[in-house]
Parts: C-alpha cells; sequence; structure tokens
C-alpha cells in the first residue's frame, strides 16, 4: 500500500469533524443521516454522515458501524484495513467506542461518580462494573492470533508505538469527561481473538498484565497509527470478566450495557466535536500521529 493513497477526500467528506468508529449497541449516533457505500482497495465500507448538536452549534460528524452487515460480523472477521481506509479517507480525528469487559479493580483517574451510593470509592470493583467508569486506553496488548494487523505486506515499515493512541485527543477526551462529572480510568486494553470469551485462567494470567479485555481494539489501532491517524478509544465497561462474577459472561448483559450508556457516549461525541473544531489548528500543530512511520521504513 502507498501512503499516498490516504491523501484522497471527496468533497462530500471535506467538513467532518470527527469520525465514530462504534461497535456493539451502537448501530448509529444520527435520527437523520445519509449513507454512503465507500470503496477502499481492501473491500466497501458504509459510512452515515450526520449532524450533532453541542451548545447551540452544529457538527458534521461521520459513524462507521465495526460489524456492518447483513448480520453482525463478529469480531474476529471484521474488515479493519477497509474500515481504516475509509477514515483516513475523511480525514478527520478517529474516536473508537468500545465495549470491555473488566479484570480487576482500577484506579479512578477522577472521582466524578454521578451515583450517589459511589461516591466515597476510590476504585471500582468487578461488581460495580455496570456503574462506570468509562475507560481511556493509554495502550494495548495484541493477543489476536489471525488478524491482518498491517497495510505494508510489499515493504518494511516498523511503525512506531510508543503512543499507540493519540494523545491529544485523549486529552481532549479527558476534559469532556471531567466537564461532564463522568468517571473515568484509563490504562491498559487486551485485544483477544474472539468470538469465544475468555477462560477464568486466561482472565487470571491478562490481569497481571492490563485492565480490560476486548476483541475488536486489535489491529484497529495498529492500522489507524501506520495511516497516520488521530485516533483514540472510549470503552464501556460492560461485565465483569470471566471468574469475577458468580454470573457466567453473556453477550446479552454485554449489549444491555452497551445500550444504556448510548445518551452519555452521544454526550461525549458531541463535546469532543465541539473542542476539536475550536481547537483543530492547534492540535494539528502538535500531533506526531502522522509520523508514526517516518523513521521505521527500510
Amino acid at each position: 500500500m502507498k501512503q499516498q493513497n490516504f491523501k484522497i477526500q471527496s468533497q462530500s467528506e471535506s467538513k467532518v469533524i470527527l469520525t465514530v468508529i462504534g461497535g456493539v449497541g451502537y448501530g448509529s449516533f444520527f435520527a437523520d443521516s445519509k449513507t454512503e457505500k465507500m470503496k477502499t482497495p481492501y473491500g466497501s465500507v458504509f459510512v452515515s454522515f450526520g449532524q450533532i448538536n453541542s451548545s447551540n452549534a452544529v457538527f458534521d460528524v461521520a459513524f462507521i458501524s465495526r460489524h456492518q452487515g447483513k448480520k453482525h460480523v463478529p469480531p474476529h472477521k471484521i474488515n479493519f484495513q477497509a474500515l481504516i481506509y475509509a477514515a483516513k479517507k475523511i480525514g478527520a480525528p478517529v474516536l473508537s467506542v468500545n465495549s470491555v469487559g473488566i479484570m480487576r479493580s482500577i484506579p479512578l483517574t477522577e472521582n466524578y461518580e454521578i451515583y450517589e451510593h459511589l461516591k466515597l470509592k476510590s476504585h471500582v470493583e468487578p461488581t460495580s462494573f455496570s456503574d462506570f467508569p468509562l475507560f481511556i486506553p493509554n495502550d494495548f496488548i495484541d493477543m489476536t492470533q489471525n488478524r491482518v494487523g498491517t497495510f505494508y505486506d510489499k515493504e518494511t515499515v516498523h511503525t512506531d508505538m510508543s503512543d499507540p493512541y493519540c494523545v491529544n485527543i485523549r486529552n481532549q477526551l479527558f476534559s469532556v469527561l471531567r466537564n461532564q462529572s463522568l468517571s473515568y480510568s484509563e490504562g491498559v486494553y487486551l485485544c483477544t481473538e474472539g468470538p469465544r470469551f475468555e477462560t477464568k485462567a486466561e482472565i487470571q494470567m491478562y490481569a497481571q498484565f492490563a485492565d480490560v479485555v476486548g476483541m475488536t481494539g486489535v489491529p484497529e489501532v495498529i492500522l489507524a497509527k501506520e495511516a497516520g491517524l488521530c485516533y483514540a478509544s472510549l470503552c464501556v465497561l460492560t461485565n465483569p470478566a470471566a471468574g469475577l462474577s458468580s454470573n457466567i459472561v453473556t453477550a446479552d448483559e454485554v449489549k444491555v450495557c452497551a445500550d444504556n450508556h448510548h445518551k452519555i457516549i452521544f454526550s461525549v461525541i458531541s463535546d469532543l466535536a465541539e473542542k476539536l473544531k475550536k481547537e483543530k489548528e492547534t492540535l494539528e500543530k502538535k500531533c506526531q500521529c502522522k509520523e508514526a512511520t517516518e523513521s521505521g521504513k527500510l
């Protein structure tokens, strides 16, 4: 893949402030939207374009469903290359919304609980996963097995992953969460192959190195870094991982919890779009995401 292919941008997409890639429970963020079929070298992607309001201002946002298809595409079959190529073609910063399981107690970065019974807690136990916090990864561990994790098959490119998630977008996201008095934490995301849930033994091992576990964050973040995208992830804790609850892990609880957080996620996205609009030029000057592959080519 040649990097210059990513510079293609259609006129209809040029005003987009933020691209959202969503998973379980996030079919669309817009009541009224225009859906376009975007062709990429890796397959076609359906992208919804719509508008959201924040502080009486209107912002153009694009939404890409990660599991798009007539049926729900399982995590190990997602066409991540096509999704990220489409996001790069749109040309806006990317916020990925992921559903994850909690593997251990996570210290809160800010103790802004919106529920009274949690205000005195300094951390969240696995039994209270449905009451927050939101989780923003600052690093990841890749335990996937069969996924295509690069655009570069015909040349050697060692992409810098020192900061896999855009520092500037993450800082803007933190600011939005604080302004909305939402609890959040940050840490390490571990991605498994799926589609099965993890075993109790696996969770015990993974919890030594990471805080949350999911099936969709990788190779999405890697491809975004290769594409030079400003990319960050906002995770919703949907369930305690295997062995941390007396109940078995089910797909229903993941979807129900994601659905319950839909309004909150939409509110965060609205305010994030506003901040990105106001500080677009400053962020572009500070950002080093576009330089991730420059020193890695042989």
